[in-house]
C-alpha cells in the first residue's frame, strides 16, 4: 500500500485515501487475472503494452487504458483514463510488481511469472531513463523486481535435484492368476531427478566445449578474427542455443570473456560496426516472435532488418551490455519456440 500511495503522486499531488485504496485494489486484481493468462502471445503482447504505459509520455494504448479503467471503476466509477492516464501505468505497474513479490520454486518448469519477467527486463531495460522523477522510479521499481525474479529463476533451475531413492516395489498375483507389480510407480520419482540432472549437465558441457573452441560457427572465424561488437554479439547468438533455461551469471560472463576494449556505441552505430556480418547473424529471427514484437526484442529486431527502432536506439551502451542482451534476447525468442517447460 506504501508503495501505491508513494507511486500516486505521479498524477497527481494531493492523493486522497480513496484514490490509493481503489488503485490498489485494480492492480490486486490486475495481478491475478494476467497471472492466470497461460498464452506465451497474450503475455508478451500485454508486457508491450504495459512498457509502453511505463516509458516515453506515459500514454497508454486504447486497449490497456479500457482495461485498466474497467478495473478501476469497479471501486472509482467515476475514473476515465482519458481523463487521468497515468493511472493506467501505475496501476498496471505496481500490478507487475506484486506478481514477482512471492518466492519462486525449482522444478524445471517454465513459470508465467518468468515470460512477465524477462520480456518486462528486456523491454523496459531498453528504454531511456524518463526525466520525471516520479516516473522513473517507478520504471526502475519495475525493472529491479522484473530482473531479480530472472535471474534468481535462472539459478534455482539450474540446481541439481536430490535423487530418491527407488519406492518399494510389490508384485501381486490375481485371482487370474497373473503377476502385477507397480514397477513404474516405484522408479518413476528417481528416473525423473536423473533425468532433470542429466539435462543440466548437458547443457553445462556443450556450453563449456563452445566456449572452448575460441570460434563462431555462425560467422566461420575465429573470434580474435572478428571486431569486438561483432564477436560479443555473436557469441551472446550462438551461446543463447546451447541454454536450456534463462541465462545466468556465468554464462554472461563467458559470453564476454574475450572483452577487451568494450565501447559505448547507440544502436545505430552498432549496426554499423557490425556491418556485413549483421545479415548472418540476424538471419535466424527474421520472423516469428522478433518480428511481432520488436518492442521487447529491440537489438534481436535490428539484426533482422537492419532498423534502428524506438527511444532506446540513441542510447549508448557498452558492448558488453549489448552482448548481454543479446543473450538474453536469443535465449528468450528460443524459450518462446521451444519452451523450457510447461506453463
Amino acid at each position: 500500500m506504501n508503495s501505491m500511495a508513494r507511486h500516486m503522486r505521479i498524477s497527481n499531488v494531493a492523493v486522497s485515501d480513496e484514490d490509493v485504496d481503489s488503485r490498489q485494489s485494480a492492480a490486486t486484481s490486475l495481478a491475478t487475472k494476467w497471472g492466470k493468462v497461460k498464452n506465451v502471445s497474450a503475455i508478451v503482447a500485454k508486457v508491450e503494452e504495459v512498457a509502453e504505459a511505463l516509458g516515453g509520455d506515459g500514454s497508454p494504448s486504447q486497449t490497456l487504458g479500457e482495461e485498466v479503467e474497467a478495473v478501476i471503476q469497479k471501486t472509482s466509477s467515476s475514473y476515465l483514463f482519458e481523463e487521468r492516464p497515468l493511472d493506467i501505468g501505475i496501476c498496471a505497474g505496481v500490478a507487475m510488481i506484486s506478481m514477482f513479490d512471492r518466492k519462486r520454486n525449482s522444478g524445471g518448469k517454465w513459470l508465467i511469472t518468468d515470460v512477465y519477467a524477462v520480456a518486462l527486463w528486456s523491454a523496459l531495460g531498453y528504454q531511456p531513463a524518463l526525466k520525471d522523477e516520479r516516473r522513473e522510479s517507478l520504471r526502475r521499481e519495475v525493472i529491479s523486481a522484473a530482473s531479480n525474479w530472472a535471474k534468481s529463476a535462472a539459478e534455482k533451475e539450474r540446481l541439481r535435484i536430490d535423487v530418491p531413492d527407488p519406492a518399494t516395489v510389490e508384485i501381486t498375483i490375481g485371482e487370474d492368476e497373473k503377476a502385477k507389480n507397480n514397477v513404474n510407480e516405484a522408479m518413476m520419482s528417481t528416473v525423473d531427478a536423473l533425468r532433470y540432472n542429466a539435462t543440466l549437465d548437458r547443457e553445462e558441457l556443450d556450453f563449456l566445449w563452445w566456449a572452448q573452441l575460441g570460434r563462431s560457427r555462425l560467422l566461420d572465424r575465429q573470434l580474435l578474427e572478428i571486431k569486438e561488437p561483432t564477436r560479443i554479439v555473436a557469441e551472446g547468438v550462438e551461446g543463447a542455443k546451447l541454454l536450456r533455461h534463462l541465462p545466468c551469471e556465468v554464462h554472461r560472463e563467458i559470453v564476454l570473456r574475450t572483452l577487451d576494449q568494450d565501447p559505448e556505441l547507440d544502436l545505430t552505430e552498432l549496426l554499423a560496426a557490425i556491418g556485413s556480418d549483421r545479415a548472418t547473424l540476424g538471419k535466424p529471427f527474421l520472423e516469428g516472435n522478433v518480428a511481432e514484437y520488436s518492442f521487447v526484442f529491440p537489438l534481436l529486431h535490428a539484426l533482422a532488418t537492419g532498423e534502428a527502432r524506438g527511444a532506446g536506439a540513441t542510447v549508448k551502451r557498452r558492448v558488453s551490455e549489448w552482448g548481454e542482451r543479446t543473450l538474453l534476447e536469443a535465449c528468450f525468442v528460443r524459450m518462446l519456440s521451444d519452451g523450457a517447460g510447461k506453463l
